[in-house]
């Protein structure tokens, strides 16, 4: 028998019904998973005063008996990680430099009003990445914490100048540095390759990084960080609220674009003691392995 169309009405209906139940039961189960998922692996807001930058900041000028830290702010943004630091260092009489590096020229300006007469801060409008010469610097917007080497819809094109870190160094007669940041917004790896002769003579003491799902558009994964550094004087770990995890060897649990920030901590530096070392065991769970 035929059915009408005005009888397929209740059944479409009782199928609608279902299927928006099941939508709603994946939204609330996926949210609830990717928040369980995250929690384990002790990946916090995306603020620096929970998520560890600041702590860690503070830890490395708790060991400053050896003369003057320089520190390296190299996405420096709205200076936010530099008025941090310089801080710290008048609060806790440290006598230490700190230099900026932004790109874009509207927060450059903006830095330079707000660092105005620093004593410790000194500013260089750069892209610090792998090569020199020059590259085009997309920005979002002004003061956009997204602005960045990688093009976007709509984003203005700048022309920036661009300098390895190796070469600055040289340039500059630095010898040590206690500690680099970078957030170049996807492209810290090509900042890390800048540094090779650097990191290879382990004259960098802790370098920490931004990690996202940005580093897919420069076509890198952390996978290549612990390639390049196998060879190098340096440990690599997570950050997370007030410690380090360290992992001996990569695993592809590792790689999933989560927004984290990870070190490089040189071997036998004075925070190694922070640092817990963490493994993955069959089911590809995080295990503790010791010190």
């Amino acid at each position: 028998m035929e059915e009408r169309d005005e009888d397929m009405i209740p059944i479409l209906g009782r199928l609608g019904r279902r299927m928006m139940g099941m939508r709603l039961l994946r939204s609330l189960s996926w949210r609830l998973g990717r928040k369980l998922y995250c929690a384990a692996r002790m990946e916090y807001a995306n603020a620096p005063d929970c998520n560890g930058e600041y702590w860690l900041l503070g830890q490395i000028l708790s060991y400053r008996d050896k003369g003057a830290p320089l520190l390296l702010d190299i996405g420096a943004n709205r200076g936010e990680w530099t008025a941090q630091a310089s801080a710290i260092m008048d609060r806790r009489g440290i006598d230490g430099r700190i230099l900026a590096f932004e790109p874009s020229a509207a927060t450059f300006e903006y830095l330079g009003k707000r660092f105005e007469g620093a004593r410790r801060v000194a500013l260089h409008r750069l892209a610090v990445t792998d090569h020199a010469g020059e590259a085009e610097f997309f920005v979002v917007g002004n003061l956009a914490g997204t602005n960045s080497l990688h093009g976007s819809a709509g984003a203005i094109p700048e022309k920036v100048a661009c300098v390895r870190l190796d070469d600055f160094a040289t340039q500059q007669q630095i010898d040590r540095i206690a500690f680099v940041k970078s957030d170049t917004e996807g492209y810290d790896m090509k900042v890390l390759l800048g540094a090779d002769r650097l990191l290879r003579e382990g004259r960098i003491e802790v370098w920490q990084f931004e990690y996202n799902h940005r580093w897919a558009f420069a076509r890198h994964f952390l996978k290549d960080v612990f390639d390049y550094v196998s060879d190098k004087p340096y440990r690599i770990g997570k950050l997370y609220g007030n410690g380090i995890e360290t992992y001996d060897v990569w695993h592809p649990e590792l790689d999933r674009f989560f927004e984290d920030n990870y070190v490089l901590i040189r071997n036998g530096s004075e925070l190694e003691h922070l640092c817990r070392r963490v493994g993955f065991d069959s089911s590809n769970v995080a295990v503790s392995m010791g010190g």
